[in-house]
């Protein structure tokens, strides 16, 4: 018998896609223009218009990247907050904020490369789809055709390659958004992922991990569907969007694409000995209520990243060591004493903890991102051997630690009125190296100016995303935080942070204050630029300006033997600053940091606090109209929301 596979052309391939899209609740798509992509615009784009998606459009793909990257992480932030909590199984009372992101074929989809790798490592789930041109074309030297695309961008989740004319791409993209949010772990008894059956789709397995997937789509000519097409498209579009009033009825959108999973929550025990410890890096937005009450209740000293969502979660709270990458380096007393580590999200700002998470003499314990989608219980055991606890190298999962006989073994429920000596004593050190570290502190250096304005925004209820280096530096050592602290600490990186922040605010629905170097601000000025008919978010950029990369002078590269180079090669200043840049892109702008009278940190509290708007007679409104061909009403759009402060520190 002779098995004949269904081709479909492109539009239907796009629009099977967009109903898999629909049908996996992903709501916030980001488009990067494109001529190959064409027949996904022409799918998604008739969502939009019926309100079941909201599309987000930006000219350069890397600004796309972040942009879908700052969303991804709002949308889970926001989740949290709102008190839905995602099991391991899907959602409660909230989506799971997986975020689409659409480009055209070749460079373009490289450019995504630096997004996708913050957004493996800081496990934020991203759904690159790159249209490709058909398999026919590899190889033979075709116009914007890489011979393999699907291998482009490294470090996701899952790639899958989807022949053109595939008559199964809603179903394989509900399954690549399940896989983005971790919720895969076995493609399924050794099936090909693509297809369930031989075919010339490739995939590789699932990893279980929350992250970025490529779903490489082939689309073949015509990329425009015929008038029918799309007015039926419309239709079935409307005739759906009208049952997906509500999170159930948008199933109607899957049809026999829809993924199930079981709704089983994990059971976590973590071992509490003496000499316990809890450190809390970024954990991509997700909450630690769970982890907040077992490290109160059991009077656990928290080393908690500005980031770490411990940090706001515990801010009143005695249990948070201030300074504690200084305690590590400066007490050695209670560094040895340390026995086992609790670990929660991604710890990689100081040395001093990435030295005590690699000490195979500690028990390193650690939990997942989402820790109160777990159910976590705590356990001690009495006087375990080293090589009992630390087991290979010291570092293992939580669910490797609770699953190991020796473990639980004999082990006993911890009381909650634990004795605080071992808490009490790690606050006090680091309040004391507070305490010295603000006696010595020159009260108008260009260090500590910028320090006292991150700790001034960091002491306000706002949304501060705070960039690498020294911004994030500043506030491991601030000891009142009440913002929400966002940052890409994945990789630590300082590309893309303005259209991250961007996309923050979008998936919150609220304002984000961007604290930034200027080094950091010249990466990304393209994030600057939003499309007319697009919406820009909400944000503040506060960017510290002292011409260069000041941070190296505060490494091993300001050492005499080797400062002669340390200017050129490492601090590269500019001599810049982003007046017309602000201009140009239509921001307002405001530069503090002038006048030697006066103080610096007043006179951006007075700044930051203003609510003028912008006029005819402001320095941004004379600055404006002596800008050839910047119209009236880009002038007028320049607003609170939508503002550069520059503090200058030269």
């Amino acid at each position: 018998m002779v098995e004949y596979q269904v081709m479909l052309n492109s539009s239907a391939v796009a629009q099977q896609i967009a109903r898999g899209l629909a049908s996996s609740g992903v709501t916030e798509v980001v488009i990067a223009p494109g001529s190959r992509s064409a027949p996904l615009i022409y799918a998604l784009a008739p969502l939009a218009e019926a309100g079941v998606i909201r599309t987000h459009v930006r000219i350069d793909e890397r600004d796309a990247g972040f942009l879908a990257l700052g969303l991804a992480r709002g949308l889970r932030a926001k989740q949290s907050r709102a008190g839905g909590v995602r099991t391991r199984a899907g959602t409660a009372g909230g989506r799971d904020g997986a975020v689409a992101l659409v480009t055209t074929s070749g460079s373009a989809v490289a450019n995504l490369h630096p997004a996708v790798l913050e957004a493996s490592y800081g496990h934020l789930p991203l759904i690159a789809i790159t249209a490709d041109r058909p398999a026919r074309l590899r190889g033979t030297g075709a116009n914007q055709t890489i011979d393999d695309q699907s291998q482009v961008l490294s470090d996701v989740r899952v790639r899958i390659d989807v022949p053109a004319g595939s008559a199964d791409a809603g179903q394989l993209f509900a399954e690549a958004v399940a896989h983005s949010l971790g919720l895969v772990t076995d493609p399924g008894s050794g099936r090909d992922l693509v297809t369930g059956a031989a075919s010339d789709t490739e995939s590789e397995s699932g990893t279980g991990e929350v992250g970025p997937v490529q779903f490489n789509v082939q689309f073949d000519v015509p990329l425009v569907p015929t008038v029918t097409e799309l007015a039926e498209w419309k239709a079935a579009v409307q005739s759906l969007a009208a049952k997906s009033a509500n999170e159930a009825s948008k199933s109607a959108f899957a049809g026999s694409d829809a993924v199930s999973y079981s709704d089983s929550a994990k059971d976590i025990s973590v071992r509490i000995l003496p000499g316990t410890v809890i450190v809390a890096g970024d954990a991509g937005g997700h909450a630690a209520t769970a982890l907040k009450s077992l490290a109160e209740e059991h009077a656990i000293p928290v080393l908690a990243e500005p980031s770490s969502p411990l940090t706001s979660e515990l801010r009143d709270s005695s249990v948070v060591v201030p300074a504690h990458a200084r305690v590590l380096s400066e007490r050695e007393d209670l560094r040895t004493a340390i026995r086992t580590v609790i670990v929660h999200g991604k710890p990689t700002l100081t040395r001093p903890v990435a030295a005590l998470l690699a000490d195979s003499e500690v028990l390193v314990q650690r939990l997942p991102d989402d820790v109160d989608a777990v159910s976590l219980s705590a356990r001690s055991s009495e006087s375990p051997s080293v090589d009992e606890v630390a087991g290979s190298g010291g570092d293992s999962t939580v669910s490797d630690v609770a699953a190991a006989p020796n473990t639980v073994s004999g082990g006993t429920p911890l009381h909650p009125s634990m004795d605080t000596g071992w808490r009490d004593e790690w606050v006090r050190a680091g309040e004391a190296i507070i305490a010295e570290s603000r006696r010595t502190r020159e009260v108008e250096s260009t260090q500590s100016s910028a320090r006292a304005i991150t700790e001034e925004l960091a002491n306000r209820d706002i949304n501060l995303f705070a960039a690498s280096s020294n911004t994030i530096r500043y506030l491991s050592e601030a000891t009142d935080v009440r913002a929400h602290v966002h940052a890409s600490r994945g990789l630590a990186g300082i590309d893309g942070l303005i259209s991250t922040a961007t996309g923050l605010s979008l998936g919150l629905g609220e304002q984000v204050v961007l604290v930034i170097g200027d080094i950091a601000m010249l990466h990304d000025v393209g994030g600057l630029l939003t499309p007319s008919a697009e919406e820009g978010g909400d944000v503040i950029i506060v960017v510290l300006n002292d011409d260069g990369g000041a941070i190296f002078s505060g490494l091993e590269h300001s050492q005499e033997h080797v400062a002669p180079y340390l200017e050129r090669y490492f601090t590269v200043p500019h001599g810049r600053d982003f007046k017309n840049l602000a201009v140009g892109y239509g921001w307002e702008y405001s530069r503090v940091g002038s006048r030697k009278e006066s103080s610096l940190l007043d006179d951006f509290i007075a700044e930051f606090d203003s609510n003028s708007e912008v006029d005819s007679t402001s320095e941004i409104g004379t600055a404006a109209r002596g800008v050839d061909g910047l119209e009236s009403n880009q002038v007028t759009r320049m607003r609170r929301g939508r503002r550069i402060i520059e503090v200058d520190l030269t």
